[in-house]
């Protein structure tokens, strides 16, 4: 629909309200899309809202979140980073067109060092942890097919600052999905993290993963890096037994104070 001038729009939200109010009689439910309060909402305000100009996919995979922000409507410069070649070879494919939209061959950590990636036959349960028994029967992988290859892992503040040099004023939300690792991604983001505004990070319900850090002690972590939560989303849900095994939690930095804020709902 276009809109000949802004006198439209109180006519299209009426029209909006009656239709919406028609469908709830009938037990049905219409909204804008994302919805409100939906993560995809969330995410897109907050990245407009901080005016992100970058943003750091780290636990890349095939690079389908990357997409997701492109069509979303993000048009910031993107880094996307995953050290497993088949999985980076199609994230290289996926990005071709995009001249915002760079990749890197290596994973993230505390350490620059070197490590043996666990693989497995659904590409994206690949970890430096080992799956545990009872995930990998919920989840139905074959465990006959995991293999182990050797990657290569930096510390974020050693690898960044080459990467962002020719941006004026970087102003950086990373997104974290690597299996259980999140937190030793923030521990060596130390150097860089006054440039990062905003953080997602897939936290456990349940550890998957052996060693992987609990919810609470993640966030305690993010906690003293100057960094609450602002949502919680549930990725992976066992109807069942009525369990998340995983959420992804926006973060936000926070200076400490409350004051010259208001509260919406």
């Amino acid at each position: 629909m276009i809109l000949e001038n802004q006198h439209d729009m109180p006519s299209l939200r009426a029209a909006f309200d009656l239709v919406q109010l028609c469908a709830k009689r009938m037990g049905i439910a219409i909204s804008y899309y994302p919805p409100p309060g939906s993560y995809k909402r969330q995410l897109r305000e907050f990245l407009s809202q901080t005016e992100i100009n970058v943003v750091l996919d780290v636990g890349a995979f095939i690079g389908d979140y990357a997409a997701e922000l492109r069509e979303d409507g993000f048009r910031g410069k993107i880094i996307s980073f995953e050290p497993v070649p088949a999985s980076y070879d199609q994230l290289c494919a996926k990005m071709h067109h995009d001249p915002l939209w760079s990749g890197q061959p290596y994973g993230l950590s505390d350490e620059n060092r070197e490590a043996l990636m666990n693989t497995y036959s659904s590409g994206d349960f690949n970890s430096l942890l080992n799956l545990r028994k009872d995930a990998e029967q919920a989840f139905a992988i074959d465990a006959s097919l995991q293999s182990q290859i050797p990657i290569q892992l930096k510390r974020l503040d050693t690898a960044l600052p080459p990467l962002i040099e020719e941006i004026r004023a970087p102003r950086i939300f990373i997104k974290m999905d690597t299996q259980g690792h999140d937190v030793s991604v923030v521990k060596g983001a130390a150097g860089v993290l006054d440039k990062i505004i905003g953080m997602q990070s897939e936290l456990p319900g349940v550890k998957i993963y052996d060693e992987m850090p609990s919810m609470s002690n993640a966030l305690d972590y993010y906690a003293s890096c100057g960094f609450v939560p602002i949502g919680f989303y549930r990725e992976t849900m066992f109807q069942n037994l009525q369990i998340s095994t995983e959420f992804n939690v926006l973060f936000n930095r926070y200076a400490g104070s409350l004051c010259g804020s208001q509260p919406s709902h």
